[in-house]
């Protein structure tokens, strides 16, 4: 303790000698005592307690100083940072900014939300930065609202007109590629891709077209920059296909019905056909129906899916067809001779083919008579076959019938039995039952006249009593018809 006091006593003594000495020292040499007498000072001061803390000494205020200046230098550069980029943005021009010690203070308003975030973003990028403390404010003048969204209406028509140029070179390449398409799709027959099949044609030429259209279209986004749009919708449509096969399966289902149908040509224009339990004469195939009209006249509609799976029968397809009908006889009538009788009636008429030619067989034996079927077959492209088939009935009919023969009415027996108990009948009572008459032998069938039977057969030309209204329809619908005919012009 002694020694720490002497050694006190001797710091004091130096320190009022260099005390002295300052009053003619130089202001450098001032600056460097002063700050000598402040620590010699700062050490008297301190208790004997802080002894065992020398080994930490206090920092160098020289170093602080030059610390602080070189902070201030940082704080003026950031300003200018932050000041330079907030300015080069209309939407920060009511921004104000200061910085301390690296921390940047924002004061002022903004149009919204996502500008104050925004501008928060700016100012943390710029080096040296240490936080952002944020205090702008939102504007709510509806008047300095409105003009902003002017100026950005503004801003956005500018670069639309700006992209005019564009937008009309983008055009004039879609409108070119569909030009191209379509000449090619009329012109199949240079490239060899024409079919005989007239929907298949159309088929090839609208895949054509289309194919040229997307290629087109993809050549003008390209041109505008926007091919990250063509590949967000390429992405999407696998899903989008998905979504929209579950949604319109119905649909897809007719429209591939459709397609197979006018492939597979199971009926042409104008044709009679039976679908199930539908029948009439095909007007049209779109890509979602298939138009019938019905004997009567009506319009009939087909889904194309169920046309496709049914059970069809087309009546028009074979020209020769075969019609059919029956006659009762009675069981005393000489069959063959019936029949012979049925057949000779049906070759003179008009209208029957010689070759396959009329003929007749035995169907069965009813409870009153013989059941015979009559056949004969006729060119429906000349003859009618609902015509024919009327007249043969009545022809045949009358034929039999002048012959003498019998085409009994359906007989019942009914046999009446004595009550149990009852007396007897007398049978000698009753009048003897006369001989049966011997039958006459049957007589060979008279020769038909076919020219006395022509004039007593009606007509049976061709129906054409829906052929026009079918035509009509086919006209009315022929930009979606599918069942074109080879000689027609493409839609």
């Amino acid at each position: 303790m002694p020694l720490a006091r002497h050694a006190l006593a001797a710091r004091l003594w130096l320190g009022l000698l260099l005390a002295c000495v300052i009053g003619a020292a130089p202001a450098q040499a001032q600056d460097g005592v002063t700050e000598l007498l402040a620590t010699l000072k700062a050490r008297a001061s301190a208790p004997a307690s802080a002894a065992s803390d020398a080994g930490t000494p206090p920092a160098d205020p020289r170093l602080v100083q030059r610390a602080t200046r070189e902070t201030q230098k940082d704080d003026e550069r950031i300003l200018a940072d932050i000041t330079a980029r907030l300015s080069r943005n209309r939407a920060f021009a009511h921004v104000r900014a200061a910085v301390q010690a690296g921390v940047a203070e924002l004061d002022g308003h903004v149009a919204d939300n996502d500008a104050r975030q925004l501008a928060t973003k700016v100012v943390s990028a710029i080096d040296g930065v240490v936080a952002v403390e944020n205090q702008l404010t939102l504007k709510t003048d509806f008047g300095a609202r409105l003009g902003e969204t002017a100026n950005i209406a503004k801003e956005r028509a500018l670069r639309t007109l700006a992209l005019v140029p564009l937008l009309l070179m983008a055009a004039a390449v879609v409108w070119l590629a569909n030009l191209l398409g379509r000449w090619l799709a009329n012109h199949l027959h240079i490239v060899r891709l024409d079919s005989r099949n007239p929907y298949l044609g159309t088929l090839v030429r609208r895949a054509i077209r289309t194919g040229f259209v997307l290629a087109g279209l993809l050549v003008a986004l390209d041109l505008l920059e926007a091919t990250a749009l063509v590949t967000a919708v390429l992405g999407s449509a696998g899903v989008v296909g998905i979504v929209l096969g579950f949604a319109f399966r119905d649909m897809a289902e007719n429209y591939l019905s459709g397609i197979m149908l006018s492939l597979r040509r199971p009926f042409e224009p104008g044709d009679h056909v039976r679908v199930d339990s539908f029948e009439g004469k095909v007007v049209s195939l779109s890509t979602r129906n298939t138009v019938l009209m019905t004997l009567d006249g009506n319009e009939l509609r087909l889904p194309n899916a169920t046309v496709f799976k049914a059970v069809l029968l087309n009546f028009t397809h074979n020209p020769n067809r075969r019609l059919a009908f029956q006659l009762g006889v009675g069981y005393g009538e000489d069959l063959r001779r019936a029949q012979d009788l049925g057949v000779t009636t049906m070759a003179a008429m008009q209208g029957v083919l010689a070759d396959p030619g009329p003929s007749a067989s035995i169907d069965r034996v009813g409870d009153s008579a013989v059941t015979i079927n009559y056949y004969a077959w006729v060119d429906q492209r000349q003859t009618d076959f609902v015509k024919a088939r009327s007249e043969a009935i009545r022809l045949v009919k009358t034929a039999l019938e002048d012959a003498g023969m019998d085409l009994p009415e359906p007989i019942y027996r009914v046999q009446l039995t004595a009550p149990e108990g009852g007396a007897p009948t007398d049978t000698a009572a009753l009048p003897a039952a006369p001989a049966p008459a011997l039958a006459p032998p049957p007589a060979a069938p008279a020769p038909v006249d076919p020219q006395a039977l022509a004039r007593t057969q009606a007509d049976v030309s061709p129906n054409t009593e829906l052929d026009a209204q079918i035509a009509q329809e086919r006209a009315r619908n022929a930009a979606r018809d599918m069942l074109q005919s080879p000689g027609s012009k493409p839609d």
